[in-house]
Parts: C-alpha cells; sequence; structure tokens
C-alpha cells in the first residue's frame, strides 16, 4: 500500500508544492482548498491522470461552520492508509490592536489553531495504527513577535506549542513537529525594492527561501525522521539568530 499525506491549503504556493512532491515520490495525495477551484482540480486531474486514483481533494472554508461540518465527515472517510499530515492552510493579514475585532480573531485563530487541532484529532488514531507524522507549519514570528500582527503571532505561537504537546501525547506511536518559515516567496503583493532590500538586509543568507527549502525539511520530517518529536525548526536563512 502506498503512503499517503493530507495536506491543508494544497492548491497553492507551499502546499501546492507540498503536493507535487509527495505524490512525485509515490505517495498517494488528499488536499483541502478553500477558494482555488480550478487550481485545486487542475492539480487533481494532471495527478490523477499521472497515476490514477491517487489524489483526492475537500473544499472547505474553515470559517464557515457548516462547511467544516461537511469536511471533517468527508475527512473521516478518506484517511484509510494516512501516514503524514500537514497543516498548512493559515490566514495572514496585519491587524493593530486597537483595531482588533472577535471577527479577526475567528479568522486569525480558525486556520492558524483551531483547525490543526481537530484536525489531528481526526487523523491520530490512523496516525498511530500506521506510526505515521503531523507537521504543523508555524512561522518564526511566532517567538519573536510582529509588529500589528498580535492574533497572528499569538495562533501561531500556539501551533508550535501544539506540536510539543501532542509530541508527547501521541508518543511513541506519532511524531508531531513544526516548521516556522521566514520570509518565503514574495507576497501576492509585492513589496517595493527599497522594502525588499531591507528584508534581504537582515537574512544571513542573503536571499528569500522558496519552496523548495520547506519542502525538503518536510520530506524529511515525513520520510527519514524516526525519533525527533515535539520540536521546532526555523527555515529562515538565519534571521531569527538576531
Amino acid at each position: 500500500m502506498n503512503n499517503k499525506v493530507f495536506i491543508t491549503g494544497g492548491a497553492q504556493r507551499i502546499g501546492k508544492a507540498l503536493v507535487e512532491h509527495f505524490h512525485s515520490k509515490g505517495w498517494n495525495v488528499l488536499f483541502q482548498y478553500r477558494s482555488s477551484k480550478f487550481e485545486a482540480e487542475k492539480i487533481s486531474s494532471s495527478l490523477n491522470k499521472a497515476r490514477p486514483d491517487s489524489c483526492e481533494i475537500i473544499e472547505c472554508d474553515f470559517d464557515d461552520k457548516k462547511s467544516c461540518e461537511n469536511f471533517y465527515e468527508q475527512l473521516e472517510q478518506n484517511i484509510s492508509g494516512l501516514t503524514g499530515l500537514v497543516n498548512n492552510a493559515s490566514t495572514f493579514y496585519p491587524k493593530k490592536l486597537s483595531e482588533t475585532s472577535h471577527d479577526d480573531w475567528v479568522k486569525l485563530t480558525s486556520s492558524n489553531l483551531y483547525q490543526p487541532i481537530f484536525i489531528s484529532k481526526i487523523c491520530a488514531n490512523e496516525l498511530k495504527k500506521n506510526k505515521g507524522s503531523i507537521v504543523n507549519i508555524a512561522d518564526i514570528h511566532a517567538e519573536q513577535g510582529l509588529k500589528d500582527y498580535s492574533v497572528y503571532t499569538a495562533a501561531k505561537a500556539g501551533l508550535i506549542n501544539l506540536s510539543k504537546s501532542l509530541g508527547k501525547e501521541l508518543a511513541p506511536d506519532v511524531l508531531v513537529n513544526s516548521v516556522s518559515p521566514g520570509a518565503i516567496l514574495w507576497d501576492v503583493n509585492e513589496p517595493s525594492d527599497e522594502k525588499k532590500n531591507e528584508i534581504l538586509a537582515s537574512i544571513p543568507m542573503k536571499r528569500i527561501g522558496n519552496e523548495k527549502d520547506i519542502v525538503s525539511i518536510i520530506d524529511y520530517l515525513l520520510t527519514k525522521n524516526t525519533y525527533m518529536t515535539g520540536r521546532n525548526i526555523n527555515i529562515d536563512g538565519g534571521k531569527s539568530l538576531g
């Protein structure tokens, strides 16, 4: 039986790179997407053409209760054989404390903390049975803080500590770790040249990261790691060294 991985936020950027990488290694892939229906279906079609019945997709808006109920039901029905879980989906936007609303709290904690908890709960028994692994995608600012992103960074800090706690709770059957990217790819709204230079000046490696930098570490955690659990790995070109 092929290994199987479930990835949230699998239709774009790092999530897409992870989906395509593990599929290329012979894994079956299941991934969630929110609004990128066209991209998700294109990826699924291409991968299933290359290897029939090797890719499944589930649509879910993590901010919508009914959508989540349907998603949990579909996930439970499709995790047989699961050996890897990557909680990658994330909502990210600035919000000053003075302007933060309950709605902002819900949106910024949902994909960044709430969903990883309950997705892990659904997948835990199957991962235990298959001696699998969980990888949570956090952020270097979860430990450093980031001005105007207090709710986002608090949620990511919670995700790192979730990884530590589950590392204890699910041992010895499931390995649980987190990775904290720094500047990985320029955002869709690309910063000015001045801002880019400012960011690059703060990174010892003098470049931002790319998908391969993240994928290679997650590949290790899902396919080679047999002992490390409850740890957080910064993938930031040395930025967090100060």
